[in-house]
């Protein structure tokens, strides 16, 4: 009877023992993946400097508060013994009021500092004493060659994705403005080779299902321009923080809400009377029938001033073009002779859509004169919250629905186009 308890027990501890290294192990899984998938995002800004008195020397422990204005967001920090200061995680965009205060010397405020996405702004300024007054404050920052900026970045605020001219309103007619951008190529490189993130979410097609589009939903825009607040594209990112892939790195950022209520409303439509149809002493083209219309509207403001916040973006997009311009041969028409006239007759596709309606009841619509209708709708809500001093929140939905159709495949058999393959038969 000892002996069985004992190895009960034995049994017991040992099980207990494997269940607690199970839930260790996935313990570290869940901290490894959670690790793994924070490489590569860029969402945020940062601040740094050094704070100084009238006599050169840095001054340790002052304080440094800045204040994102439109959010009243606040971040705070004290100097090293080196009189360093750094704020991280900051809201990339502006306008910020910072303002410098150490015991004994006045202390200095700044005001329409605005920061770039995943850029370190550098803030170094000198604190006079407070029995002097000061004539002039000169803040100095950091140039273009900046030692914190990782490689050659382009930064592209809410303010110029408003006024660059677009056509289809694609994030890729806004990363042209990278010299080493074409497109979604960057520095040369194919498009699917890039890490394209969403605040922080991966937006890759990594599939490539879409060869004309590195991102989700191929010729569809997963993210509308008009809900984007801040793109960074950096060519060669050498920060330890963007790993996993071999070309550019493109951070976006959405729009959030401010302590002011804004929105807007918008259209844009084009058609075949916007295509140039003269080149030189050539005839005049004739365009093919196309029409395009966007519609969208966005709305943000306050919930709670300086506390909670809201955004909210719908946009919906419609595309006619032709299908296709090729006819079915005729006596008057043959195949071969006739541009665009292809070897199948009408009687014989007529048949053969009449056979699938009859015997499978499926419907194949016209084979000739058709014309393809892409439908995009994006909507995406968003709200921010300022827990505390020390803690933010933010949560975001977005979703696309998206129809793009598109020819066949082009692959044939051997026997396409003879006069033994029986869809053709007898010319």
């Amino acid at each position: 009877m000892l002996f069985t308890f004992v190895a009960k027990l034995i049994f017991q501890i040992t099980h207990m023992k494997r269940k607690l290294q199970t839930k260790l192990l996935m313990l570290l899984a869940m901290i490894s993946f959670t690790a793994l998938s924070a490489i590569g995002q860029v969402t945020t800004s940062s601040m740094s400097g050094v704070v100084k008195d009238a006599k050169g020397e840095t001054l340790p422990g002052a304080s440094v508060k800045a204040t994102h204005v439109p959010t009243g967001t606040v971040y705070t920090s004290q100097t090293s013994g080196e009189g360093r200061f750094n704020l991280l995680n900051m809201r990339a965009g502006g306008p910020y009021i910072v303002e410098v205060s150490f015991i004994g010397l006045d202390p200095q405020k700044t005001e329409n500092l605005m920061l770039k996405l995943g850029e370190t702004f550098v803030y170094n300024t000198t604190l006079g004493e407070s029995s002097r007054q000061l004539n002039e404050v000169v803040i100095t920052a950091g140039g273009i060659l900046s030692s914190d900026r990782t490689g050659a970045v382009t930064n592209i605020g809410n303010r110029e994705i408003n006024t660059l001219p677009t056509i289809n309103r694609s994030i890729n007619d806004i990363t042209r403005v990278t010299p080493q951008a074409q497109g979604g190529s960057i520095g040369g490189g194919n498009i699917r080779q890039n890490n394209i993130t969403v605040d922080g979410a991966n937006f890759n097609n990594s599939f490539g299902i879409q060869s004309s589009g590195s991102l989700p939903g191929g010729q569809a825009t997963p993210i509308p321009l008009d809900a984007l607040g801040e793109i960074s594209v950096n060519v060669a990112p050498v920060d330890v923080r963007q790993s996993g892939f071999i070309g550019g790195a493109v951070n976006l950022t959405t729009r959030s809400g401010t302590n002011e209520f804004s929105g807007s409303a918008y259209n844009y439509f084009r058609n075949q009377n916007n295509v140039g149809t003269k080149v030189k002493n050539y005839d005049e083209l004739t365009p093919n029938p196309n029409d395009v219309k966007t519609y969208g509207a966005r709305l943000g403001g306050p919930i709670i001033k300086d506390k909670l916040f809201f955004f909210a973006n719908i946009e919906s997009d419609k595309q006619a073009r032709p299908g296709q311009n090729a006819f079915t041969q005729t006596a008057t028409q043959p195949w071969p002779g006739t541009p665009n006239s292809r070897r199948p007759t009408a009687a014989r596709l007529t048949e053969i859509s009449n056979y699938l309606r009859d015997t499978y009841g499926y419907e194949t619509g016209g084979f000739e004169g058709y014309g393809f209708a892409s439908e995009r709708l994006n909507i995406v809500a968003k709200i921010d919250w300022n827990v505390n001093k020390n803690n933010r929140f933010s949560v975001r939905y977005s979703q696309l629905e998206s129809k793009n159709p598109s020819f066949l495949s082009g692959s044939v058999t051997g026997l396409a186009n003879t006069a033994q393959n029986p869809l053709y038969g007898p010319a």
